[in-house]
Parts: structure tokens; C-alpha cells; sequence
């Protein structure tokens, strides 16, 4: 199609004469020519650096129609994207894509583009560290065992052995009973009520919890037992 550019004085919209003498408005041309009118919309105005917030902060117009963008020819993700404002997060990608001082083309869906100098590497933030295991490996009742003046000749015959996933041992004396449990599928326990927890060390003293403490791991339930057959079982 042989095309001319003419402004009708009726209408501020430029057209397109084609075939026949018909007149389109250039969104309609564009959109025959499977162009997006959006693209023409979507611009990059200003890019920010912001390294104490471990982001680049891209500033324009339509920038929430972004399907996709590059820094330096290395596709990035994005966040919290508005029509005018989105960011690019620092993060393995941007490291890769900017690891000196320099300018880097920042495209968004392979059309808009902005050469943005950078001052130096973008260093991703290091990964969180793993969570710790829960608790440590020593006994959190041997503290209160030790101090509670309860008689360590080896007073009891102890009782102990396995309730589905649930160890224990269990060594009753006159009013005392000292016991610890542990169940590495259900650490539940009730610091209000002793009685009614799953994982657990205690010192029973004539019906009162003088010493009650969550086991959370098999070492802490391993050095309890170990204690107790050293100071406590027959």
C-alpha cells in the first residue's frame, strides 16, 4: 500500500491515505499492521539508582504494560510496578548485568530503551543465612535437675521405651518423678500445664512442676536420658 500523510484541519488525529482515498486514524493503521498502540505510550523518563534500598527505580509512563526488561542485554525481574514508577530489585540477575562502571541500555519490551550510567558493580545482597536447628544439644532441665535437691544415688527403677514416635523414660521416688519424652513429629508443650505436653523434661515434687522445659531436638532428649541413667536409674 502506497501511503501519504495528510492532516485533516476537522480533526487533530494525523491519518493515513491508502487504496480509495479512505482516510484511517494511525492507531487504526497500526493496529491493521499488528502494532500495539500501547508501545507508543509506554517511556522511560529518568532511572534511579538506589543502593541503600538494593533497587533501580524506573520512572515513565505505561511502565505497568511491561511484559518483559533488559539491563545491559541481561533480562531482569521487576516489583511493585505502577503505571508510572516500577523497580528492578538488586539480585543475581542485576550482578550479572552490572559488574563495573559503565552505561547499560535498559529495554523494556525490546522497543523502549535508555542508556543509564552506573558508577560501579551492583552487588547482590548475600541470601539469608539457613535457619539454625531449633534449641542446642545439652539438656535445658539438668540446670534445674542438678539444683532442685532431689537425692542422685540412683533412686529409681526407671521405666522407658517408645508410644508410637514418642520416647520417654520415666523414674518415680516417694513424691518425686522425674521424666523426659520426645516426639520429633509433634515438639508441643504447655508451659501453663506441663502435664499436657508431647516433648518435654520435668521434676514432679509431691503433684507440682518444679522443673518443666520443652525438648525440641533428639540430642536435647539424648543428654536428659543419658543424665537420668547416670544419676537417677538403677
Amino acid at each position: 500500500m502506497t501511503a501519504r500523510m495528510r492532516h485533516d484541519k476537522r480533526n487533530s488525529n494525523p491519518e493515513v491515505s491508502g487504496a480509495g482515498g479512505k482516510f484511517l486514524p494511525v492507531f487504526a493503521v497500526m493496529a491493521s499492521l499488528g502494532m500495539a498502540s500501547s508501545a507508543w505510550a509506554l517511556d522511560i523518563h529518568s532511572v534511579h539508582i538506589d543502593r541503600q534500598g538494593e533497587r533501580i527505580i524506573v520512572r515513565g509512563v505505561d511502565l505497568d504494560l511491561a511484559a518483559s526488561v533488559t539491563l545491559g542485554g541481561v533480562a531482569v525481574p521487576t516489583a511493585n510496578e505502577t503505571s508510572s514508577e516500577l523497580e528492578i530489585p538488586f539480585g543475581t540477575d542485576v550482578y550479572a548485568a552490572v559488574q563495573w562502571e559503565a552505561s547499560y541500555n535498559l529495554v523494556i519490551d525490546g522497543t523502549v530503551s535508555l542508556s543509564v550510567y552506573i558508577d560501579g558493580p551492583i552487588i547482590a545482597p548475600p541470601p539469608p543465612p539457613p535457619e539454625p536447628p531449633p534449641g542446642g544439644p545439652d539438656c535445658p532441665c539438668i540446670t534445674g535437675w542438678t539444683e532442685s535437691g532431689i537425692p542422685k544415688d540412683n533412686f529409681s527403677w526407671c521405666t522407658y521405651g517408645q508410644d508410637g514416635n514418642q520416647l520417654y523414660i520415666y523414674a518415680p521416688r516417694d513424691q518425686w518423678i522425674i521424666s523426659t519424652a520426645f516426639d520429633p513429629g509433634n515438639l508441643f508443650f504447655d508451659p501453663v500445664d506441663p502435664g499436657n505436653s508431647i516433648s518435654y523434661c520435668v521434676l514432679i515434687d509431691d503433684g507440682s512442676y518444679t522443673v518443666a522445659e520443652p525438648v525440641v531436638n533428639i540430642d536435647q532428649y539424648s543428654d536428659c536420658e543419658n543424665w537420668m541413667w547416670i544419676k537417677i536409674c538403677l
